[in-house]
Order: C-alpha cells, then sequence, then structure tokens
C-alpha cells in the first residue's frame, strides 16, 4: 500500500515545486477591416502590436503611456488630446505581424512585467516618416469592446484661433496583470486609417 501511495505523492511535490511565472501573457484575436489595402502598403512600413507604461499625464521624459493629455502640457497653447506620450514598452521588441492575402483575423502573443499599461494597440510603422509624432498610424486599439473599432486618439489643432479635432476616438483600455496571468485581449482595426494619418 505505501508503495502503491509513492509515486502520488512525488507527482504531488513536482507540481508545488513548480515556479510560479514571473511574467503575465496577452493575447487575443485582432479583426482588421480593409486589410486588403495591407498589400498596397506593405512594402512602406511594417504592421506592429504594441503595449503602452501606465499613463502619465506630463511632458516628455516625465511624460508616458497612452492617454488624455491636458491642454498646455506640451507647449503653451496645446489644445489637449489623446495619444501616446512615449514609445511601448515592447518598443525593442513589439509582435509584428506579416501580411497574408485575404486574412482579417490575425492572432497575437505579448510577453509582459506584472504591471498596469495604458493601451494595447495596433498601428502601422512607416519606414520614410522621421517625425515620431507622425511616423504611426494607430489602425486600433482595445478599449473594451471587442466587436467595435477605435483608434484611440483624440487630436486637435489651433486653426486661425479656433480649436479644430481632427480625429475623435475613445481611449484606450488600461490593463493591469499580476504574475502568472493569462489574458484574452480581442479587439477591431481598420487599415484603412492609413489614408487619413497625416504621415507628411
Amino acid at each position: 500500500m505505501l508503495l502503491a501511495l509513492m509515486p502520488l505523492v512525488m507527482f504531488s511535490s513536482c507540481d508545488d515545486d513548480d515556479p510560479e511565472p514571473e511574467t503575465a501573457t496577452i493575447h487575443g484575436t485582432i479583426t482588421i477591416d480593409n486589410a486588403e489595402l495591407w498589400s498596397t502598403w506593405k512594402d512602406s512600413g511594417i504592421v506592429e502590436v504594441t503595449i503602452f507604461p501606465e499613463f502619465v499625464d506630463a511632458a516628455p521624459p516625465a511624460g508616458a503611456g497612452w492617454g488624455a493629455i491636458s491642454p498646455n502640457i506640451l507647449y503653451p497653447g496645446f489644445p489637449g488630446g489623446t495619444f501616446a506620450l512615449s514609445a511601448p514598452s515592447n518598443a525593442q521588441n513589439p509582435v509584428v505581424l506579416t501580411y497574408v492575402p485575404g486574412q482579417t483575423e490575425y492572432h497575437y502573443e505579448i510577453e509582459v512585467d506584472p504591471d498596469t499599461y495604458s493601451a494595447l494597440a495596433i498601428g502601422f510603422r512607416h519606414n520614410l516618416i522621421a517625425d515620431p509624432s507622425k511616423k504611426s498610424a494607430s489602425l486600433g486599439v482595445h478599449w473594451g469592446m471587442p466587436t467595435v473599432l477605435s483608434h484611440g486618439v483624440v487630436i486637435k489643432a489651433n486653426v486661425g484661433g479656433q480649436i479644430m479635432t481632427f480625429f475623435d476616438y475613445p481611449a484606450p483600455a488600461t490593463i493591469t496583470v499580476a504574475k502568472g496571468d493569462n489574458v484574452e485581449l480581442n479587439f477591431k482595426a481598420d487599415f484603412g486609417f492609413v489614408n487619413v494619418w497625416p504621415f507628411r
């Protein structure tokens, strides 16, 4: 009887000794509208899935993440807006998607440190644009409604003394993960946004 129980004890001990993962995983499916346009842009840049650090409403370098930026924060007269203030947390190793003709659903997986993140986004990063504020077009963000599109940006400008809003989309949703979390976040994107984003 004692010998029969030994394998159970050994397996239980192994399970108890398994270390808890130090990181978390965020994964899901991005459904891309107008994905066929990608074929005409694929030689001009890359499509990346990125995640941004917790939002800090301040001028860089103190400012970070993606969120609603207060008026006058970036410069006197700045009208406010919603966009990324800093590089993504995974800027050195973004998830780069590969164009597949006829495909509209793309899967991604990102390993992150336990933390709070201000945005999960997919963007087209143009190879020929040097201005970092215009280099990437937000094709879509996770904002808690997986079947409804948001580009996650509010862009305003002072035109002849009047504040005009050029883009007005719901902000990205904040994401908080702990060690060992495995979170599925699905969201929508639209490649057609490259045709209206001011790359130049």
